[in-house]
């Protein structure tokens, strides 16, 4: 069997997907599957450094141009999807909605009868949809319904994104299985304050989807003495200066520090010297920054717009509903805190991710649906 995934490019403003997908590549490789990941590479966005444990094969299909002009790199895409395509066995996994690249590949594997899943990756929630409303309104009609509904399986990694698909009119079987949270080998949380002063960590993309409006008018309602506020990740449409101006109206500029995008060793290090995780998102399909932080240790405050309703059954975080009131409660609680509590949140937020997901486990139930759709296997009683 051959799984080939397709992304419409992995660099690191694209959130998420741009770690995960390669990450779940590898776990399905590394048990037992032939895999293909087939991207678009973008002018000079750097791509993800090829791993010595990488195991499968990184397809790049290079354009000047960019993912949203397709005869650019058409022929290519074309071309690099039918010399997969050959293979015995093969099913094609392709990740995301509305781009010309997911349309294309659903074409090709509805021409070649190929099974195909579809990873929506967050895309038909509610607030998602909000963003650029009208031209995802005509895509959906156009194409991307017709699309989403051959697909034979729909992989999801929240019980709340399967419903989102249910509500889209998405009659297929769904597949739930959560991303896996990777810690390298060597990740310590640094001592305690020490006198030092004490910091919340954001890190995400820079966009309005993620809340931080509303995480600075709360944290200027609170203005917790001893703490600063670190935000870290990619700046997106020119968000970080709409919020550069409200920290800056709101009198926060000494509490407030924006450092960029940020990966590998340097994010690990900043969840290291993190007291607190903050994500006040109006929209995940799983939040994989939640799970990294509580995978170092380091307690969460997110909102119910996220799945991790375990943060409040494991006792590791506060999980809020959205909103500048709710956020300022929990900061105001998290940042009263002393030391020694924090530090047993966090411990039990590493217990719960490291007990529950690995991507070993991803990678084997969704090795088992597609062993299913090729008739190798029986079909998977937790398909819903």
């Amino acid at each position: 069997m051959k799984i080939v995934f397709t992304i419409a490019a992995l660099h690191p403003s694209l959130g998420g997907p741009a770690r995960t997908v390669p990450a779940l590549c590898r776990a399905i490789a590394a048990v037992g599957a032939d895999v293909e990941l087939i991207t678009i590479s973008e002018g000079d966005a750097p791509d993800p450094e090829e791993r010595p444990d990488q195991q499968f094969k990184l397809t790049r299909i290079a354009t000047r141009a960019g993912r949203y002009s397709p005869r650019t790199w058409h022929r290519q895409f074309k071309e690099a999807l039918a010399k997969a395509a050959r293979a015995h066995d093969v099913i094609v996994y392709d990740v995301g909605l509305w781009l010309p690249q997911n349309h294309f590949v659903a074409k090709v594997a509805r021409a070649r009868k190929l099974p195909l899943i579809i990873s929506p990756r967050g895309m038909l929630s509610r607030r998602a949809l909000e963003v650029s409303r009208w031209k995802k309104r005509l895509a959906w009609f156009a194409y991307q319904r017709a699309d989403l509904r051959r697909a034979a399986v729909l992989h999801v990694t929240s019980e709340a994104e399967a419903q989102d698909c249910r509500r889209r009119g998405l009659t297929q079987p769904i597949a739930v299985v959560p991303n896996g949270i990777d810690v390298p080998s060597d990740f310590q949380r640094r001592a305690g304050p020490n006198g030092r002063m004490r910091s919340a960590l954001f890190l995400s993309r820079l966009h309005p989807i993620k809340g931080l409006k509303d995480l600075v008018e709360a944290w200027a309602r609170v203005r917790p003495v001893g703490w600063r506020m670190v935000v870290a990740g990619p700046d997106e449409d020119g968000h970080q200066r709409e919020i550069e101006t409200l920290v800056k109206t709101l009198g926060l500029d000494e509490q407030f520090q924006f450092i960029g995008p940020v990966g590998g060793k340097e994010k690990w290090d900043l969840y290291a010297a993190a007291d607190l995780f903050v994500l006040p998102s109006y929209s995940e399909s799983f939040g994989q920054v939640v799970g990294e932080a509580l995978a170092a240790g380091v307690p969460v405050i997110t909102t119910r717009a996220t799945p991790w309703q375990k943060i409040e059954s494991s006792r590791c975080g506060w999980w809020i509903e959205t909103g500048v009131e709710r956020l300022a409660g929990a900061l105001q609680t998290a940042t009263q805190l002393c030391v020694s509590d924090l530090a047993d949140m966090g411990r039990r937020g590493r217990e719960l991710v490291l007990s529950n997901y690995s991507w070993q486990s991803s990678a084997e139930r969704l090795l088992s649906v597609m062993q299913w759709l090729i008739g190798k296997a029986d079909k998977p009683c937790w398909l819903l």
